[in-house]
């Protein structure tokens, strides 16, 4: 069983290692400037520290989980993990920036998958994610900034900033999940 676990994240690793990313926010003269964007208890937040897990069984097999990566972002967006079927990122109705269990495919109803854009500069190492409204980061008492996709009808606090998503390209999962 172990054998199969490492051949397959081998495989998985190799067949989207050119789509692994990770992002950092850009806002000048701001709170949220250059921090992480980091998977984190089912949402997303600008700064902290990602929420990754390694099962005991495949410890062996797993990435670091010290940053959040993220693969794709050409329509849809996904978490850059091992675990089979992979990890989602969906708007959620209220806004906020999530992604899926491991293990599951369930969204909730109203959210949004698709939106999504990447670019690469001209050295095709720095880059930007786009979603299609826009991103924001509002402050939380305490923690972290949480990260909101800007869908239509709703609204945020004055104290929450629009940010540019910064890309640096990758070469594998950041995790086992998040």
């Amino acid at each position: 069983m172990k054998n199969a676990i490492l051949a397959f994240s081998a495989l998985v690793a190799s067949a989207a290692a050119q789509d692994y990313f990770t992002a950092v926010s850009a806002r000048s003269a701001s709170p949220v400037h250059l921090l992480p964007l980091n998977a984190n208890g089912g949402k997303f937040i600008l700064g902290g520290e990602p929420s990754s897990y390694c099962p005991e069984q495949v410890k062996d097999a797993c990435p670091a989980g010290t940053s959040t990566v993220l693969a794709g972002g050409y329509g849809t967006l996904s978490l850059g993990v091992v675990v089979p079927g992979g990890q989602q990122v969906y708007v959620a109705p209220d806004g906020s920036l999530s992604y899926t269990q491991p293990h599951s495919a369930y969204i909730p109803e109203g959210s949004v998958r698709v939106g999504w854009s990447r670019e690469a500069q001209t050295d095709n190492v720095i880059g930007f994610l786009n979603f299609v409204s826009g991103l924001i980061a509002c402050p939380v008492a305490g923690k972290p900034w949480q990260v909101y996709g800007k869908l239509p009808g709703l609204t945020f606090d004055s104290a929450c900033l629009g940010f540019n998503a910064l890309t640096i390209n990758g070469t594998e999962a950041g995790a086992w999940e998040y």
